[in-house]
């Protein structure tokens, strides 16, 4: 059965995918990578925070989602730090590295939270297979993002947000068996 509505929580997704296609598509944004990133964290932090099963007072869900944000915008910093730190990697090589380590650090610290605010049996071994398969998610979003033009900042956080809801649907529901 598991915590979440997950068929309405990855319809919420597809909706916030678009959303922040449109955004990035006709330029709302204005490339405030704060605002994005902020963005990013509270539409997911939405769809996990209004979909759960359990019912939850609404302050308890606005702390979530506002956790969430901060997380974000957290990752955004670890993101530019990692850029100096692996100034020594060639271009590519660089932003890959860069990337896995925001993918990484992101999806661990937004999983600890979630196992903290709504789902304490997710031990850390599962938290860790889930930041693992956001990176990978990532990885394969960025390559593509490269050779397709079109493809934003967006595809990224969607790649993302997919990769970490489908293994926490998976360790939810399939998991345990």
């Amino acid at each position: 059965m598991g915590h979440l509505y997950y068929e309405r929580h990855f319809g919420l997704l597809a909706a916030a995918t678009v959303i922040m296609f449109l955004l990035a598509h006709w330029n709302l944004l204005h490339d405030s990578l704060i605002g994005t990133f902020g963005l990013n964290g509270a539409l997911h932090a939405s769809a996990l925070a209004f979909t759960l099963r359990a019912p939850e007072s609404l302050r308890r869900k606005a702390a979530f989602i506002a956790i969430s944000i901060g997380l974000s915008v957290v990752t955004l910093y670890v993101g530019i730090i990692g850029l100096v730190l692996f100034a020594v990697l060639p271009g590519t090589e660089r932003l890959y590295t860069v990337l896995g380590v925001c993918a990484l650090s992101g999806a661990i610290t937004y999983g600890s939270v979630i196992r903290l605010c709504w789902m304490r049996k997710l031990s850390s071994r599962r938290i860790l297979a889930m930041s693992m398969l956001c990176v990978l998610a990532t990885s394969l979003a960025f390559f593509a993002r490269i050779h397709a033009e079109w493809l934003g900042g967006w595809w990224l956080a969607a790649a993302w947000w997919f990769a970490f809801s489908g293994s926490l649907w998976y360790f939810d529901t399939r998991g345990t068996r």
